[in-house]
């Protein structure tokens, strides 16, 4: 049990720590509202079980000791990246929605569709946790990849729950400054420039 608190405390703190995911979250909160957000942050949290899937199961060891899966991954992860923030600089004039699929069905899987490839896109994501889950499985468990499943869906849940309340405060001010001439094309323009950073991020560091 003291392990588990252990985790959650850690995973609560891991996730509020200043990285790409709440970034976007809140960027695309800011840009498109809180359902954007909430959507995209919804995906994100799918790749985070998809990558802890890939620890618990060994899968995820490839990324480590073999550069070619590293870098091929890598570069696929920067490549839609960036071509997302294309679309979004191309899209800096047009209304909520136009760049990601219109309808509230539609918009909401393109997003979460975004969100998903963000994470599964990065095999950075994937060595970060093949290094964090195992430390919180006390030695001699029966069965590690489950209690590394129970970790990881902990993991995203909070997740969750910590991105959906950065969604409505950033929502928040979505509606507020919306309402203001000029000031959607500035929010598109400022998430294709943390997109880029993202992307140069995955490449580079």
């Amino acid at each position: 049990m003291l392990s588990l608190f252990s985790f959650l405390v850690a995973a609560v703190l891991l996730t509020l720590a200043p990285g790409p995911d709440i970034i976007f979250v809140a960027t695309k909160s800011l840009a498109q509202g809180s359902r954007a957000g909430i959507s995209v942050a919804a995906g994100l949290c799918t790749g985070v079980f998809f990558h802890t899937a890939l620890a618990a199961f060994g899968v995820s060891l490839i990324f480590r000791q073999s550069a070619v899966a590293f870098n091929v991954l890598k570069i696929a992860g920067t490549l839609y990246l960036l071509w997302l923030a294309v679309q979004a600089f191309r899209h800096r004039k047009d209304g909520i929605g136009s760049a990601e699929g219109e309808g509230g069905r539609s918009r909401f899987f393109a997003l979460y569709r975004t969100g998903v490839l963000m994470n599964v896109l990065n095999p950075k994501v994937a060595l970060f946790f093949l290094a964090l889950l195992p430390q919180f499985v006390p030695e001699g468990t029966p069965s590690p990849w489950r209690s590394m499943l129970l970790l990881g869906g902990i993991f995203s849940a909070q997740a969750f729950v910590i991105f959906t309340l950065v969604s409505l405060g950033a929502g928040a001010l979505f509606s507020v400054l919306n309402k203001r001439p000029g000031v959607s094309e500035i929010l598109n323009i400022l998430t294709a420039g943390v997109l880029f950073a993202i992307a140069a991020s995955l490449l580079f560091l």
